[in-house]
């Protein structure tokens, strides 16, 4: 489980960082959910392949179920806030101007989708 998380955390990580942000706070936001949840599944494997979780007196089922309830809620508000950028994609970068420029253009637009799924 903690491989397939890294994994596909590092995937989201890649595909957030590789788009311009027109809304920095809310793909920060993603960003910060990104990074977090794979740095902490790192700790998880590490304590797990060291040995470590025999000499650290906690109840590992409950620690686990936190963790994952934690990372799902987290990930899937950064889902909602990634998503919600997506959808502006036809939205003028700047609304007083006559050009037709969006705020995402069509490659950083399936690249957000991506990001979404």
């Amino acid at each position: 489980v903690f491989l397939s998380l890294q994994l596909f955390g590092t995937i989201v990580w890649i595909l957030v960082a590789s788009t311009q942000i027109p809304l920095p706070l809310l793909q920060g936001w993603v960003m910060f959910v990104a990074v977090t949840a794979w740095f902490l599944s790192i700790v998880f494997l590490s304590v797990f392949l060291l040995g470590y979780a025999n000499r650290i007196a906690v109840n590992w089922n409950q620690a686990d179920f936190i963790y994952h309830g934690a990372t799902f809620v987290f990930y899937f508000g950064a889902f909602l806030l990634q998503a919600a950028t997506t959808s502006l994609h036809y939205l003028p970068r700047k609304f007083n101007s006559t050009s037709s420029e969006t705020i995402l253009s069509g490659r950083e637009y399936n690249i957000s989708i991506a990001a979404s799924v």
